[in-house]
């Protein structure tokens, strides 16, 4: 009786030893079944994103997703006349004779767009009120 006992124990054991073995292990390739879009790479079973997408498999632009556009400003002018660029009613950056500005990332739909004479409070040109659609990249620029 006792070598019955102590055979179940060790069955019993060894049962719920593989079982709980087995359901602890993971795959060997983490990544096997996971497809990553627009560029992305498998690290450790999660995509790692390019920076303009986001979502678990990298499928949505992050553009999409905030819903926003990027602008960049030019001064176009030959002269030496500096330019204060005013969005939605703030200076966003200053601009000398021929330079660009970085794009900026900014909301979708309408806005106000002003260039004005720098540390003045005169229009370089006429105001305008551009809408920008989801994703999109614009310039704008002065050459008054």
């Amino acid at each position: 009786m006792q070598r019955l006992i102590i055979s179940t124990v060790l069955f019993v054991t060894t049962v719920f030893s593989a079982a709980l073995y087995t359901g602890c292990t993971k795959s060997a390739d983490e990544c096997d079944n996971i497809t990553c879009k627009n560029g992305g790479g498998c690290i450790n079973g999660i995509c790692n994103c390019p920076s303009d997408y986001t979502g678990v498999n990298c499928e949505t632009r992050k553009c999409e997703a905030n819903e926003t556009a990027k602008v960049r400003f030019i001064n176009k002018t030959g002269t030496s006349q500096t330019y204060s660029v005013v969005w939605d009613g703030s200076v966003i950056t200053t601009l000398g004779p021929g330079a660009t500005s970085e794009y900026y990332t900014v909301a979708s739909g309408q806005h106000t767009l002003h260039f004005m004479i720098a540390n003045s409070t005169t229009s370089a040109c006429t105001p305008s009120t551009p809408n920008l659609a989801v994703c999109s990249s614009m310039e704008y620029w002065c050459t008054k």
